[in-house]
Parts: C-alpha cells; sequence; structure tokens
C-alpha cells in the first residue's frame, strides 16, 4: 500500500514524499514510489497517528465507568465505542486516564483489570498503557474535608495495579509527600514514568524528585499552585528541569497563549507535547446538556461548565484542539505537527509508532489545512474515512 501526493510531517516539517507500508509497519519513504494499492492524500497532511497520552473519555463515555456515563452501555460497550470513535479524531494510540478521588481507587482497580481482559478484542486506536492522574496529591482544592488519602508506597502501588506493571504508563505524585522519593525510585525500576500534579511542591522538591526518576507532569500549570515571583513553585521545577517533560493543554484557554509558548522557549519544543485532556463529556453539543443522572453540562464555545460557572473540562477533540493550538494560541503548523504527532512517542520514549520512519507502525492519519479528519489508517488498514 502507498500514500502518494501528501504533505508529509517528519522531524518538523513537511515533505512532497510518498510513503508505502504493510499491515505490520511503515517499509519505505521516498519520492516516485510504486505500488498496485495507492491512497491518494490530493495534497493533504499526512501524519503519524497521534497518541494521546491523556484522555478519560469522550461522548458520555468513560474508561474508568463513571457513575454519570452509566446509562451508555455497559464496561465493554463504553471501552469498545471509545476504541472506535478516537480514530475520527486523529488519535490511533490512546492512554486510558483514571482520575482518583477517595472514592474511587476500588472502581479504577477494576477499571484496570476490565481493559486488560478486553484489549484484543479492540480493532480502533490501541489502548497502549494507563495513566493513573492525581492519585498521591495534596492540592488542598483537589482534597475532600475529612478525607485520608493514601500516601505513595510501594504496597499501595502494587495492590491498585494488581502487581502488573507492564502496561503502566504514568502514576500521578505530589512529591513532597512522605516517602514519595523512595516510591518514584520503585515505580521507575518498574518500567513506569513518574508523573507531578495537584502538588504544592517548591521548585526544589521537583528538581530532587527528578533525580528518583520524575519524568513527566500531568498538564502544566492546571493542577499546580498558581505562580508567584516570590514562591518556588512546581512548575519553576518543571520549566527548569529538562528531565521532566511537559505536558500541555493547548486549546487556549486551560493555558493562556502567551504561557504555552512560554513553556516552549523555556523548555524547548523537543521537551513538550500536546494532550486532549478528552473528558467523559466531551463531545456534547453546545447549550445546556442534562444528564440522566440529573447533572447539568453548559456546553459553549469549546468547553464544558457546571451551572455555578466553574469549569468541567474542554469539548474539543484531538483535531479541535490542534486547530486551536494553531489558530488561537497562534502555534505555526510544524509546531503543531512537532508537538502532537511526533513529540508524544520522543518525550513517553515510544520507539514503535509516533513518527513517520521506516520500520514504525503503519498508523497514519491524513487531515486537510483546517485539521479537519479525512482518512485514519491503524495497522496498515484504512479505519476511518470522512
Amino acid at each position: 500500500m502507498l500514500i502518494k501526493n501528501a504533505k508529509v510531517f517528519i522531524d518538523g516539517s513537511f515533505h512532497d514524499l510518498d510513503v508505502r507500508f504493510d499491515e505490520k509497519v511503515i517499509t519505505e519513504i521516498g519520492k516516485d514510489l510504486q505500488d498496485d494499492e495507492v491512497i491518494d492524500a490530493e495534497g493533504n497532511e499526512l501524519y503519524a497517528g497521534i497518541i494521546d497520552a491523556h484522555c478519560h473519555g469522550g461522548f458520555l463515555r468513560s474508561f474508568g465507568y463513571e457513575k454519570r456515563t452509566a446509562f451508555n452501555g455497559s464496561r465493554d460497550d463504553q471501552v469498545r465505542f471509545l476504541s472506535e470513535k478516537l480514530p475520527e479524531t486523529g488519535v490511533t494510540t490512546v492512554f486510558p486516564t483514571l482520575a482518583m478521588d477517595l472514592s474511587s481507587f476500588q472502581e479504577e482497580k477494576e477499571a484496570v483489570q476490565h481493559i486488560r481482559s478486553m484489549r484484543k478484542q479492540l480493532k480502533g486506536a490501541d489502548l497502549l498503557k494507563f495513566h493513573f492522574e492525581g492519585t498521591y496529591l495534596t492540592l488542598d482544592r483537589y482534597i475532600e474535608e475529612g478525607g485520608e488519602y493514601p500516601l505513595p508506597t510501594r504496597e499501595h502501588s502494587d495492590w491498585l495495579v494488581s502487581d502488573d506493571y507492564s502496561d503502566v504508563g504514568f502514576i500521578c505524585v505530589a512529591p513532597e509527600m512522605p516517602g514519595a522519593m523512595e516510591w518514584l525510585d520503585y515505580v521507575s525500576s518498574k518500567g513506569v514514568m513518574p508523573e507531578i500534579g495537584y502538588t504544592k511542591a517548591s521548585a526544589e522538591k521537583v528538581i530532587e524528585a527528578a533525580d528518583h526518576g520524575l519524568a513527566t507532569c500531568s498538564h502544566i500549570f492546571n493542577g499546580y499552585v498558581p505562580m508567584h515571583h516570590r514562591d518556588s513553585s512546581a512548575v519553576a521545577g518543571i520549566m527548569l528541569d529538562d528531565r521532566i517533560k511537559a505536558q500541555i493543554t493547548m486549546d487556549g484557554y486551560h493555558v493562556a497563549p502567551a504561557w504555552v509558548k512560554l513553556v516552549i522557549k523555556a523548555k524547548g519544543i523537543e521537551n513538550c507535547y500536546g494532550i486532549t485532556d478528552l473528558s467523559s463529556v466531551s463531545g456534547l453539543p453546545d447549550g445546556e446538556n442534562e444528564l440522566p443522572d440529573g447533572t447539568v453540562v453548559v456546553t459553549k464555545d469549546g468547553f464544558n461548565w457546571r451551572t455555578d460557572g466553574h469549569i468541567l473540562s474542554g469539548n474539543n477533540t484531538m483535531n479541535q484542539i490542534m486547530y486551536r493550538a494553531h489558530n488561537t494560541v497562534g502555534l505555526s503548523r510544524e509546531e503543531v505537527g512537532t508537538l502532537f504527532a511526533e513529540n508524544p512517542a520522543k518525550c513517553l520514549k515510544i520507539h514503535d509508532r509516533g513518527k513517520i520512519e521506516v520500520g514504525r507502525k503503519s498508523d497514519f492519519v491524513i487531515m486537510d489545512k483546517d485539521y479537519n479528519v479525512i482518512k485514519t489508517i491503524i495497522n496498515g488498514k484504512v479505519f476511518y474515512q470522512k
């Protein structure tokens, strides 16, 4: 199979090249290649299939099977729906993201077990590794009054993942918690990339944590103490230490455009990557949406709000966030391609996909100039076509 007449995104820029592939990997990249089976991209842009490392669900479905989505089918139904729906947005690999609170640890443990049991049945986006968000936290506004949250210990993490770290991508921690440094050493030894978030840590504590394996941050600025010039803050530590890769929500609202550009300038674009942070209520139509459990979600201008004005989540899918990163944040097309189509693999040390390169998985997405998805190819076969 061959893709011709595409603007092929490789190494931060677009190229007039052809890409040959089979049902496993990319086999050849060059000019004027020939094949009996050809996909004509008609001058549109060709990216590697996109990896979303922070996605809770969407379209009133959840990887964690939330109560507010229970009306929309079984766990099987919701996971299968998300795997098949996400390629419409350009995503071919996803890290199912499970957000913790005091009441949900058992539920998230069960979600992990369930997704593991059905992975091989799925036909769409690959549910590659788990992302445990906000697992061990200290930031006051996320803590239930009177709650007793677990400390980061090997025993608790072993229980949460059923002693199996083989498919665990991130576990989030506030590094100022008692025992955090020993915990960082332990989970790093298991191949996990420890993630910082929901923390009151100082910059100095963050850099110390990087010495013990801290590798990425949960959506920088969101879930942290606001920066102040008299305070040494976690965000400052993340920006100073390039061992910590920066997730950024680039929809133009969660992080103001100037701050997005500042992080990229401070850390270098190679140390930053884009995410969606899609929630179960992402994908709703504009207006007041009343869910069967009585929750009212006000959706407008690409975001979801509670009726009291508190933001719940973005409403933008991967391709829509790429559009906003270009048109609202003001990043160049090359910067958008780098941050979303190549850097997730680079920052997360994923070597079998996430870049158009011979030997990597034959996962692709063809988009037009407005980031509308025209075709998504998974394992060498067209999975979605507009």
